[in-house]
């Protein structure tokens, strides 16, 4: 997304719950952190859909709730956990629940809104690797990319009266960054972001 806005893309987010039951940090520092992130990436808009954190499905509620995202936002294309067999059941539950999403906001007697059908769904990498089937090359964004970890405090620092978590233990800021160098070095680049997608992808040339 970094990539995007930096190529003069629009971009959004659409944060489908408040993360309530996070271990550490408060509502209020959550969405503070939030607001810095959405500022360092120069995002055009940021909704909250406050579905009940650790609780995501793929339900009907849930889907009309993203197809109206879907529907005032607008996008060409959709960025989604890649599910799998994540250790986050809300991570699993986000896949399915957005996939259906993008299909079913595209037909016109469903839910309220103009229809609209994101012509892509790309599914990121989080706890589950995969093939990826597109690498994208981050290097140009990727120092921004760490101050953007280092504004998440209340999920990657582990402060004097925080719980220690899969995700503030500092090794698992170093897995991110060894990954998107492990990935670049296989594309010939210094750091890459991976995606999984159905179909193919078609490119206007091989060489770019």
């Amino acid at each position: 997304m970094l990539a995007a806005a930096a190529a003069g893309l629009t971009t959004a987010i659409v944060d489908l719950s408040d993360g309530e039951l996070s271990t550490n940090g408060t509502l209020e520092q959550r969405a503070r952190e939030r607001e810095q992130a959405s500022a360092l990436m120069g995002l055009a808009a940021r909704r909250a859909l406050s579905l009940p954190d650790g609780a995501l499905a793929n339900t009907e509620p849930q889907r009309l709730a993203v197809v109206a995202a879907l529907r005032e936002l607008r996008p060409r294309v959709v960025l989604a956990p890649y599910g799998g067999n994540d250790r986050h059941p809300d991570h699993e539950a986000a896949a399915e629940l957005v996939r259906h999403a993008c299909f079913l906001a595209g037909l016109r007697r469903y839910g309220s809104g103009s229809p609209h059908r994101p012509t892509r769904v790309y599914r990121y990498m989080l706890h589950s690797p995969f093939e990826p089937k597109v690498v994208v090359d981050v290097g140009a964004v990727w120092q921004v990319r760490r101050e953007l970890l280092r504004v998440y405090e209340s999920q990657v620092s582990l402060g004097a009266d925080d719980e220690p978590t899969a995700l503030n233990d500092s090794r698992f800021v170093t897995m991110l960054e060894a990954r998107a160098a492990f990935y670049g070095a296989l594309a010939g680049v210094s750091y890459a972001e991976v995606f999984d997608v159905d179909g193919p992808v078609l490119v206007k040339r091989l060489i770019d």
